[in-house]
């Protein structure tokens, strides 16, 4: 079989994700605080069905990759692996949110994964120094592994004052329809929001580093 590089495409699909997950968050955010339920899980499901295309997309790249171990040796296992987690994650959400099912599990699971791809992108780094562009390969892991774990207070606060303001079942536990600490929610958001951002900037950067070389020099 010969060479196949879909290393281009990955990142692009993953700029287009974080891309999505921003303007997505952003509007659901927006428009919770101003009570505007409806509206708010109107972009919620809309964000969630473009996330549930763009992460099918990685998986079927992700799962041919890992069936037929296209890359050099460890690559495959180090591209592959949490693309394959990445994009269960965000097909999971996509589905949760499309079938009005409790979003949170989906954020639980998002810590391990995400916790996971962090420890890939440093041990392949620091200790096995697979990647001749190591920052910006660390920076990546480091990216989406971050968005991965908060999502989990992302999924909370959609499970708690998106959905669960139409459909009290999805809710954690009993709360009521408005935050009691809309600080640390803010916060806690907040920081969700600036670590999609950066993640989608690391695979631009890693895209201009490493990516583009592919292109350069095709096999």
């Amino acid at each position: 079989m010969g060479f196949i590089d879909d290393l281009t495409l990955v990142l692009d699909l993953l700029i287009l994700m974080a891309a999505t997950v921003f303007y997505t968050g952003f509007f659901v955010w927006y428009h919770s605080r101003k009570m505007d339920t409806a509206r708010a899980a109107s972009h919620l499901r809309e964000g969630a069905f473009i996330m549930t295309i763009l992460g099918a997309t990685i998986g079927v790249i992700a799962f041919w990759g890992e069936l037929n171990w296209p890359l050099p040796g460890a690559y495959n296992l180090y591209f592959f692996d949490p693309l394959l987690l990445l994009a269960f994650l965000t097909v999971a959400f996509g589905l949760t949110v499309l079938f009005r099912l409790p979003s949170h599990f989906v954020g639980m699971l998002g810590v391990v994964i995400g916790l996971g791809v962090m420890y890939y992108g440093v041990r392949a780094e620091y200790y096995l120094k697979l990647t001749q562009d190591p920052i910006e390969t660390l920076l990546l892991y480091l990216g989406f592994g971050g968005v991965a774990i908060l999502s989990y207070p992302a999924t909370l606060y959609v499970d708690w004052f998106v959905t669960g303001r139409q459909n009290a079942s999805v809710t954690p536990l009993a709360s009521a329809p408005t935050p009691a600490y809309p600080r640390l929610w803010a916060i806690l958001l907040g920081l969700f929001i600036v670590m999609v951002v950066l993640a989608g900037i690391a695979a631009a950067a890693y895209g201009l580093n490493a990516a583009w070389g592919h292109l350069e020099n095709p096999p």
